[in-house]
């Protein structure tokens, strides 16, 4: 009675694996395991696991990360119909929990922003997870139909930008605002744009972005910092400076880098310097050759794609997914100002790795041979 669900569950799992793209599932899954393996050498300090021990940090971030393999994994086995269908009823009630954090008493404040809900067993940032069904929800509003009018489908997709928009703004989170304005601009881009409408939309952003530097404390203390270094304390972008150099090409070795113990959110906002001063520049080098690899091979998936759905949608998710690592890593060269990113992947806390286990799953889905 038995066998024919057997050779059923074995028909899926080999359709699975002749369909997915094997050389993306590797990168992802080395992605995963080296973001345990660094996470093992760092206590997070500022977290309600402070006075626990290093092997019980390390314990939490494995449940979070092996909980992302397991996510992304799943998602590859959707069906593309089952997809179209979920992803507006799953971007409203993202939506809906993402406004609860600028409402006095859902959101919880921390350095000045208030970004984050409390769930008791988690933490949560609910832009992590906006992001990616925000990239799903843009290719659906956006993609090329005989019956849908251009004008209309350009005024939703700037309605849902702009409302995630002015959350970001009332948190304040200029960060992810760049990341969001990111997924926006590329989409309406590759949507086959109006080219006076992308102008106009990106002079709106940047005066939105001046107007946001001068009514907004704490971006124009980042700001200033950055260009005027010597009135500022910018300890911590020097001691990030300084485990690059510490680590010079080859790195002190995993586990012996010792500037991280003295860089507040090392284990998140920093981590690329850990890299750095552990792995030295190759290994900061593999991990940026690392994620450019899957970028080449999601827009190459793209290229040959014939479905306009898909095509925004692995642009979108990648352009995300790319971005938000050179922000990352340009922040911990002291090469823009500090923004509060995570490197994808391999900073600790559970609403990253879910954010990213979500990019990565919805990409592994989109990139089946199956849709060609």
């Amino acid at each position: 009675m038995n066998e024919p669900d057997n050779k059923n569950e074995l028909t899926i799992i080999s359709n699975w694996w002749f369909n997915i793209d094997k050389q993306l599932l590797f990168c992802f899954l080395i992605l995963s395991f080296f973001g345990l393996a660094v996470s093992f050498t760092i206590k997070p300090g500022g977290s309600y696991v402070d006075q626990v021990s290093l092997i019980n940090a390390f314990t939490i971030q494995s449940v979070y990360l092996f909980a992302g393999v397991f996510i992304f994994l799943f998602l590859s086995f959707l069906d593309l119909k089952k997809l179209r269908k979920l992803t507006p009823l799953i971007l409203i009630f993202l939506l809906i929990i993402f406004t609860l954090t600028i409402i006095p008493g859902f959101g919880i404040e921390r350095k000045g922003s208030a970004r984050w809900l409390d769930l008791i067993l988690i933490t949560l940032m609910p832009i992590e997870l906006v992001k990616p069904v925000f990239c799903i929800g843009l290719a659906l509003i956006l993609e090329n139909k005989i019956n849908n009018q251009s004008n209309k489908k350009y005024l939703i997709s700037f309605i849902v930008y702009l409302f995630i928009a002015l959350i970001l703004v009332r948190q304040p989170d200029i960060g992810q605002l760049a990341i969001i304005s990111s997924i926006f601009v590329s989409s309406f881009f590759l949507s086959g744009f109006s080219f006076p409408a992308l102008v106009g939309i990106i002079c709106i952003g940047l005066v939105s972005f001046i107007g946001i530097y001068f009514f907004n404390f704490n971006v124009q203390n980042r700001i200033n910092a950055f260009f005027s270094p010597e009135q500022y304390d910018v300890s911590q972008v020097n001691r990030s400076i300084n485990a690059f150099k510490e680590g010079g090409f080859f790195g002190v070795g995993p586990g012996e880098g010792q500037l991280k113990h003295n860089l507040q959110e090392s284990h998140t906002d920093y981590i690329f310097a850990v890299i750095g001063e552990e792995y030295g520049a190759i290994g900061c080098l593999g991990i940026l050759l690392l994620f450019f690899y899957i970028a080449y091979r999601v827009f190459q998936r793209a290229y040959d794609e014939q479905d306009h759905f898909i095509q925004l949608s692995l642009f979108s998710l990648t352009v995300y997914l790319i971005f938000q690592t050179l922000v990352h890593s340009a922040v911990n060269l002291n090469l823009i100002p500090s923004t509060g990113m995570t490197l994808p992947f391999i900073s600790y806390g559970g609403s990253s790795v879910l954010g990213i286990a979500l990019t990565l799953g919805l990409i592994l889905l989109l990139t089946k041979k199956r849709h060609i």
